[in-house]
C-alpha cells in the first residue's frame, strides 16, 4: 500500500463534520488544525485549507459530474468515499498544483484506507471516466436553460439562482454566480495604536508574502503569495488581524466620538467592536453584547489577546437587552443575516441556507433594530449592517426604519461616498472583485 497523504486524510475529517454534522467549515477546519495541524508544514496547512474550501465551493458541480460517471447513486456510497471523490474532482479541475494522475492515485489510496480494496477500485474507475477538462462536461444550454446551466456550472442551489435571475436578470446573475465562486483575497487590518504599517509590511516580506497597500481602505493590506501567517508575531499579538475591508465600513458610519457611550448589540466575534475602538479616542465606553456564550467567549479571548481594556462584554440578548432606554449615544446593529455577501469567504453557506431563512432573518432584524432604536438617546445614531444583499434584509429594513421606527437617514463621513447609494444608505457590491 502506498503511503497515505495525511493532509488529504485530514481534509476528509474536516468535510465529514461539515456535511454530516452541519459544523461550519471554518470551525471544523480549526478543530482539525488544532488536533493534527502541528504535524503539517506551512505548505500542508495551506493546502488543507484550500482543498476544504474548494471542495465546499464546488460540491454541487462535483456531484453533477460524478453522477454521470458512477454506476450507483452517490447517496448510496459511504460518505468518506463520496468526500474522496468530491475532493478528487476539485483537484482535477480547480488546482494548479495537483496533476490529474496524482489526484487519482491519492484518492484510490485514501479509499482503500477509509474503506476496502473494492471501494478503491470503484474510486479509480469513476475518476477515470470523468472528462479531462471542465469544458468537456456536458452542461445544459445556457441560452435556453439559463437556470439549470448557472446552478450546475457555478455549483449553487437552484432556489438561489432562481431568486437572483428574478431580481437581476440572467446576465447579471451569470456575472454574480462567477464572482461568488472566486477565491477571496486575503486582507490584514493593521491596528493603528498597536503597530506601524510599514513595519508590518517589512515583517510580511521577510515571511514570503507579497503585499499590496489599499489606499481606498486605510489601515488594510492585501496579502498574496506563499507564506505562513501563523509565524507572524504581529498577528499573534493582535496588532494585526485577518479582516475584510467591508467589515470596517459600519463602524466608520457609526463615527464614534471620545466620551460617548456606545453599544455593539450583536458584537461577537468582535471584529467591528475592535474597529470602533480603533476609530475612537479616549475616554470611551463600549458595551459589547451577544446572546451566545461560545461566541462571546471568542470575543473575550480576542480582547485579551489585543489588550483592549475599553470594552465591557455582556452576555445579553439584543431582543431583551438589560439596558435602560435611551442610555447610549450610538448603537451598532450588525445583525444576523443570510450572509450571501460572504459566499466567497464562506462557501459552505450555500449548503446551510434555505429560502425560508431570509424572511425569518428579516423579521429578527426588524426586532433587533427596534430594540436598538429604543436604547439610543434622542439625537443619537443607530447603524444597521448586514453582510448580504437580499432586498428583504437591506432595502426593506431601511424602509421599516424610516416608516415605522421614525429614524431619520443621515449621511456618513465623506470618505464613504464611494459606497453611498442614498442618504443614509451604503452598500458594497457583490460584483466587486477587490472584496
Amino acid at each position: 500500500m502506498n503511503k497515505i497523504d495525511p493532509v488529504r486524510d485530514a481534509a476528509i475529517d474536516v468535510l465529514t463534520r461539515v456535511w454530516d454534522k452541519g459544523v461550519h467549515l471554518d470551525v471544523s477546519l480549526d478543530i482539525t488544525l488544532r488536533r493534527r495541524g502541528g504535524a503539517f508544514s506551512a505548505r500542508g496547512r495551506r493546502f488543507l485549507t484550500h482543498l476544504c474550501y474548494q471542495s465546499c465551493r464546488w460540491r454541487r458541480l462535483a456531484d453533477y459530474i460524478l453522477s454521470s460517471a458512477c454506476e450507483q447513486p452517490l447517496d448510496r456510497l459511504p460518505l468518506a468515499v463520496l468526500i474522496i471523490l468530491r475532493m478528487a474532482v476539485t483537484q482535477m479541475y480547480f488546482s494548479e498544483t495537483v496533476h490529474r494522475a496524482a489526484a487519482v492515485s491519492t484518492s484510490v489510496d485514501l479509499a482503500r484506507k477509509r474503506g476496502h480494496a473494492g471501494l478503491a477500485r470503484l474510486v479509480n474507475a469513476v475518476l477515470r471516466r470523468i472528462p479531462d477538462q471542465l469544458e468537456d462536461v456536458p452542461f445544459p444550454d445556457p441560452t435556453s436553460n439559463a437556470l439549470e446551466y448557472l446552478r450546475l456550472r457555478w455549483s449553487l442551489p437552484r432556489w438561489l439562482v432562481r431568486l437572483w435571475i428574478g431580481q437581476y436578470g440572467p446576465d447579471t446573475t451569470a456575472a454574480l454566480c462567477e464572482q461568488v465562486n472566486r477565491e477571496s483575497p486575503l486582507f490584514l487590518r493593521v491596528r493603528p495604536r498597536a503597530a506601524e504599517q510599514d513595519a508590518v509590511i517589512r515583517q510580511l516580506g521577510r515571511h514570503g508574502f507579497q503585499v499590496i497597500s489599499c489606499p481606498e481602505y486605510p489601515g488594510f493590506l492585501r496579502v498574496g503569495a506563499a507564506g505562513d501567517l501563523g509565524s507572524l508575531a504581529a498577528l499573534r499579538s493582535g496588532a494585526v488581524r485577518v479582516q475584510n475591508p467591508a467589515s470596517a465600513l459600519p463602524p466608520r458610519l457609526l463615527d464614534p466620538q471620545p466620551g460617548e457611550r456606545i453599544l455593539d448589540l450583536c458584537a461577537a466575534p468582535g471584529t467591528k467592536t475592535l474597529e470602533i475602538c480603533d476609530l475612537c479616542g479616549d475616554p470611551m465606553s463600549i458595551m459589547a453584547a451577544d446572546p451566545d456564550t461560545g461566541r462571546l467567549n471568542r470575543l473575550i479571548a480576542t480582547l485579551e489577546i489585543t489588550g483592549e481594556k475599553r470594552v465591557c462584554p455582556v452576555l445579553a440578548d439584543g431582543l431583551r437587552p438589560p439596558f435602560s432606554p435611551g442610555s447610549f449615544d450610538a448603537v451598532l446593529v450588525d445583525a444576523p443575516c443570510s450572509g450571501l455577501g460572504t459566499l466567497r469567504h464562506n462557501p459552505d453557506i450555500r449548503d446551510r441556507l434555505r429560502p425560508e431563512d431570509i424572511d425569518r432573518l428579516a423579521a429578527l432584524q426588524r426586532d433587533l433594530l427596534r430594540s436598538a432604536a429604543s436604547l439610543c438617546k434622542n439625537g443619537g445614531r443607530v447603524v444597521y449592517s448586514v453582510c448580504t444583499f437580499t432586498p428583504q434584509e437591506t432595502r426593506d429594513i431601511t424602509a421599516f426604519a424610516v416608516s415605522e421606527l421614525r429614524l431619520e437617514p443621515e449621511s456618513g463621513p465623506e470618505s464613504l461616498e464611494p459606497w453611498k447609494i442614498e442618504t443614509g444608505q451604503y452598500q458594497t457590491s457583490p460584483l466587486d472583485e477587490a472584496l
